[in-house]
Order: C-alpha cells, then structure tokens, then sequence
C-alpha cells in the first residue's frame, strides 16, 4: 500500500503543532527580551527592584501575546479563506474556464489532464500578468488549492516545461506543503508584529512628539518623544531578531520540500527535461523569477522558484536544482549544462545512467517473475485480490504518465459539444442533469428541469445522448471537469441547481450508483471549496466500526453475490482490523446510509483512511480484478474521505 499522500497529510498537520510549538518560543524570547529592555529602562529611575517587578513582567508578557496573537490570528484567517485570496493577495486574476486564450486553454489542459489522472479538484487557475517565469499553489488541503502562473511562465515555457511546473506544484498540494505554507506565514506575520510596532515608534510617534509644543521647561514633549524613539528602536531590533527567527524556520522547512517537488515532478511526467528546462530559463534569465507584487516578500516560499534575493532563502540555489535532475535523467538539459561549465556535469549524469539501466534490469526481472508466475490458485485468489486492492489504492494521491496520458487522451475524445459544455455555467448544469437522467424514466427528470432550470434545459436536451454514450466513471470525471463551472456560479445559484439537481436524481424514485457518485464528486470538487471551516482527521476506524462495516458491506455485495459477497465482506473486514464482524443486513445497506457512514469515516486520520480504503478495494477485488463500476464506488467513497483517486479506471 502507498502511505505517500496519507502520511504527508498528517505530517502535514503534525509539522503544524512543530510551528506552534516553535512559534511559542519565538514568542516567549521576544517577550522576555522586551521585559529585559523595559526593566533596565525603568531601573535608570526606580533601580534593580523594576527586575523584581511582577507586574511590570505581567503587562509586557500580557501587551505582547496580545499583539503577536491578534497579528496571527488576523493572518491566518485571511489565508483560511483558501487559495483563491492567496492568489489574489499576489495580483493574480482568476482563468475563465471558457477562456479562448490559446495560452490560458493550454495551461487549462494541462491542469485539468492532471486532475483528472489524480483525482484532486480541477484547481481554479490564476494567472498573474507578469512577465517573469514563476508559479505557485496555495491552499488548506486538496480540495481548496489553487495554481497560479505568470504570464512570462506560459509565454517562456515548452509545453513539456509547463507540464513540469504544474507538476511541481502538484506535489506541494498532494504532500501538505501548501497548508505549512500558510501556517509558516500566519506564525512570521505574529512575530513581525512586535517589530512593526517598534518601527512605528521611533520613526512616527517618537518624532512627532519630539517636536511637538513650544521649548518650555514643562513641555515634555520632546523628552517623552526621544524616550518613545529610544524604546521603540529597541522594540524594533527585538522584533527584527524575532523576524530573523521566523525566516530561519521558513527557510529549513522549505528548501527541502522544494527538493522533493521536483524529485516528483520527475516521477509524475517521466520527463526530467520538462522541469530542468523550466529552471534552467528562469536561471539564464536575469531577475526573470521576480514578482512584482507587495505581497512577494511574505509569500515568497509559496513560490516554484523564488523571488526575492534574500539572505535566508526559501528555496535552494537553482544550480543546485538542476544538478539534482540532471542526475535523473534531464539528457538535454544535462547536455547544456556540460557546454556551460566544460563538461563537469558527464560524470554526474553518467552515473545517473547507470542507475537508470539499474532501475530498468529490476523491471525486467519483476516482469519476468510475472510472466513466468503457475497460473493463480484458489488458495491464492485472496493475495491476488490484495494485489488489485493495493494497487488502487496505491494511485492515491499521486501522479505517473500513463495516467497523464490516459486523461489527455480521454479529454480529447470527448465530444467538441460536451467539452466545451463543461466549461460554461449553463453547460455544466445540464451535464449533471444528463447523469441524473434514465432512459427508462426519463420523462419525469426532464420535466424537473424543464420547469426548475429553463437555462440549462437546451443544452441539457442536446446532451443526453452524448452522455449517455459515456462509461460510468467518465460520466463522473466530465461533472469533475464542470467544477470549477459550477464554483463560479456562486454559492446561492450553486444551492438553487444542487435542490434541482437532487429532485432530478429523485424523481424515478430511486438513487443508484452513478447518481450517488455525482453527488460525492460534486460535494469534495465544488462544496468544499465553499466551506472554509478546518476539516477534522484524529480518530481511527474503531470508533467508527458500524459505519465501516456497513460501507464494505454495500461495496462487497455491489458486484457479488451470496456467498462471494459475504466472503468478499469478510476479507475486507480483516484488512479493516474488523474481524469477525457480521455483515449489516440488507435493510441497512441503503445509498443515504452510505453518504452518513462516510461522512463519519472522513474524521478519521489519514492513516486510517489509507487502512480503510485498501479494505474497500479489497472488498470489490474479490474476484482479482476491480470493475469499471467497483472502481467508481471506491473512487467515491475517497472523494467522500477527501482523497483524490484517478477519476478513470484502468481497464
């Protein structure tokens, strides 16, 4: 099983508490620091009794956790409200997924190909009307990211380097970095304060006293200023070295995920030449990484290559960089950088070679093994089945090519009608209400939209039939492709189409598989993304043992029947760690019974939902191979767990 995606997400959030604990002391210096300077202040006057002072010890620890928390507090609120007011905050301006830009349609491509081959939301694009080479993702968790590109990045760039770009960042949402990123720039912004506040004084309020009134003896104007231009200077150095502290902790935890995001934008799109070529222009190109943008400087690390010259940079030099992918395999690039620097780099690459060679003879020999493996037992059909499982479970969270190439091959199959209908308000509407709809009961559902939704009825009528013709699971990856259609209806008209919507899956009376789907991907790919409140992962399956037996039930017994269904039920209970478990009877196994169970389950670690959901690929495996329609109820019970799995299946 692949532990990658789940185990970053809750690093992710364990690094968190690292930051508080770090930022706590961060604080607790400068707060001493600022008693230390005041007391010695007061003790020019009163002595060494003000160092005794509790008093004097308690307002100064109480003004300043009253000024670093608000200041956090404030920040982290604006950045809780999501990529998209990170992305603005830079000047960015969000991507019509309509648009007709040829550069902005491609860019489009590339990160609807991804989503799709992943399974994370379409993210909305942004780009920043710039002309330097850089990009960035922001945002809480899967679900609520963005990527933003500059206009340089898309006018500069192949579109291989592109690809190698997105991908990059890409592997900042899969592995939690965005959400450190933000949490980093909430606890530096805390920090800051205090100095801000110190350069306050003594370059407006001190002055400006000192000057105030007459010359008199009893006008203490300029005495009482030079004291605030004294304190406040002091103030301001405690706070500048508290800041220093906060790039140091910004620096160490964001060299090396930029390291390790470029190490899986090569895994993703098996083409170490797209990323390197990227970093190599952005190198050859002076200052062509600078964003003009006053909020750079605090959100420079959320950057793929950043864009302040800075003492304490937040990413590696770009050298190094490009020597790390050159020895993966960047042959042209790699072949560049020899003429650039004589020819130092054959070794590096050489090497790279032979472990390439090395990586393919171990393939080799793996595929041997499988070629030559007796045929499959009964008394193996359960590791068999546990393969399949692990093998789903295993796309989790990630990226490879084969997938990239899967979804772009699919996404340009699709009728020129159909793709271009997801990419409008009214079009994307009527897709929904064309899953929704049965041939055998259609009338009923056409009314529904007829009287309820006149907008999209047109389009909704044109395309039924293209629909229709559709697979299950691409039926459910086109609703994914109209997501970010659907967000920007915005969230009242958005509630108008969902109460259409549910009285048109309603109105045959009944709610199957590929319905219950749609509205799983339409609740993590679109509500989500309304909904800012801190999702929960503490818990484990255990105390949620009823709802998890309930789920594998109605996946065991999807695709099996009688006897496979119970054994498949009994296999996935084990995996689960819920052996013994009797299956839930039938009269429980209802799809509203489904959504509840999964809405309990989604609490749970990620840990735990990697255990949970290779129990429920292991429950449609039973027979050693996953369906079109086992993949779907897996892939969405993780859209329900927020966990991206590839919208297509293999097949």
């Amino acid at each position: 099983m692949s532990t990658d995606f789940f185990t970053s997400q809750d690093n992710a959030r364990k690094q968190t508490g690292r930051l508080v604990a770090l930022f706590i002391f961060g604080v607790a210096g400068t707060m001493v620091s600022l008693w230390l300077v005041l007391a010695g202040i007061v003790a020019t006057q009163a002595g060494p009794k003000a160092f005794a002072s509790w008093e004097l010890m308690l307002g100064v620890f109480v003004v300043t956790g009253a000024v670093v928390g608000i200041a956090t507090l404030v920040k982290l609120a604006q950045l809780s409200q999501g990529g998209p007011k990170i992305a603005e905050m830079l000047g960015g301006r969000p991507v019509d997924p309509a648009t007709r830009d040829p550069q902005e349609r491609q860019l489009l491509n590339l990160v609807e190909e991804m989503s799709i081959a992943s399974g994370v939301p379409v993210p909305p694009v942004y780009v920043m009307e710039d002309r330097s080479v850089n990009a960035f993702a922001a945002g809480p968790d899967p679900s609520r990211s963005v990527i933003g590109v500059t206009r340089g990045c898309m006018e500069l760039l192949s579109r291989d380097e592109l690809q190698g770009v997105i991908a990059h960042e890409y592997s900042h949402i899969f592995h939690g970095d965005t959400r450190i990123n933000a949490r980093t720039t909430a606890v530096i912004a805390g920090i800051m304060a205090v100095g801000v506040i110190g350069y306050i004084m003594f370059r407006f309020v001190g002055p400006a006293l000192a000057r105030s009134g007459g010359r008199g003896k009893n006008n203490p104007g300029p005495a009482l200023g030079l004291a605030i231009i004294v304190g406040g200077l002091a103030v301001w150095a405690i706070g500048s070295l508290g800041m220093l502290f906060g790039r140091l902790i910004q620096a160490a935890i964001s060299r090396q995920r930029e390291f390790l995001a470029d190490a899986a934008a090569v895994q993703y799109t098996r083409n170490p030449d797209g990323i390197a070529g990227a970093l190599a222009k952005i190198r050859d190109h002076v200052a062509s990484a600078r964003i003009e943008s006053p909020a750079a400087s605090e959100l420079n690390h959320f950057f793929f290559c950043s864009s302040l010259n800075t003492l304490f940079a937040t990413h590696p030099p770009l050298d190094e960089r490009i020597k790390r992918i050159v020895a993966m395999g960047a042959v042209k690039v790699g072949a560049r950088e020899d003429v650039r620097m004589g020819g130092e780099g054959r070794t590096s690459r050489a090497a790279a070679a032979g472990g390439a060679a090395g990586s393919a003879a171990v393939a080799g020999f793996s595929a041997g093994a499988a070629e030559t493996a007796p045929a499959r037992t009964e008394a193996g059909a359960a590791t068999h089945a546990g393969a399949a499982a692990s093998n789903e479970v295993a796309h989790a969270g990630t990226l490879d090519a084969a997938s990239i190439a899967r979804a772009r091959a699919w996404r340009s199959s699709l009728p020129t009608e159909l793709s271009e209908a997801a990419r409008t308000a009214d079009g994307a509407r009527a897709i929904c209400y064309a899953i929704a709809r049965r041939s055998a009961a259609h009338a009923a559902c056409d009314a529904v939209v007829a009287e309820r939704d006149r907008a999209a009825y047109d389009a909704y009528a044109s395309l039924v039939p293209a629909v229709a013709a559709l697979r299950a699971d691409m039926q459910v990856a086109l609703a994914d492709l109209a997501a970010p259609a659907l967000f920007n209806l915005g969230q009242r008209r958005y509630g108008e189409f969902r109460q259409t919507l549910a009285l048109a899956i309603r109105s045959d009376g009944q709610i199957d598989l590929r319905e219950w789907s749609l509205v799983k991907s339409l609740e993590r790919h679109v509500e989500r993304r309304f909904n800012h409140a801190p999702a929960t992962a503490r818990g484990g399956i255990a105390a949620h043992a009823r709802e998890a037996q309930l789920v594998l039930a109605i996946i065991a017994g999807a695709t099996h029947d009688g006897r496979a269904a119970d054994d498949a039920f009994a296999q996935a209970a084990r995996a689960a760690g819920l052996a013994g478990a009797a299956t839930p009877p039938a009269s429980d196994r209802t799809l509203d019974r489904l959504s509840d169970a999964v809405r309990a389950l989604s609490t749970t670690t990620f840990a735990e939902r990697a255990r949970f959901l290779e129990a429920c690929a292991t429950a449609a495996a039973h027979d050693g191979r996953i369906s079109v329609d086992e993949h779907l109820i897996v892939r969405s019970v993780a859209d329900a767990l927020d966990v991206p799995l590839p919208a297509l299946a293999e097949v």
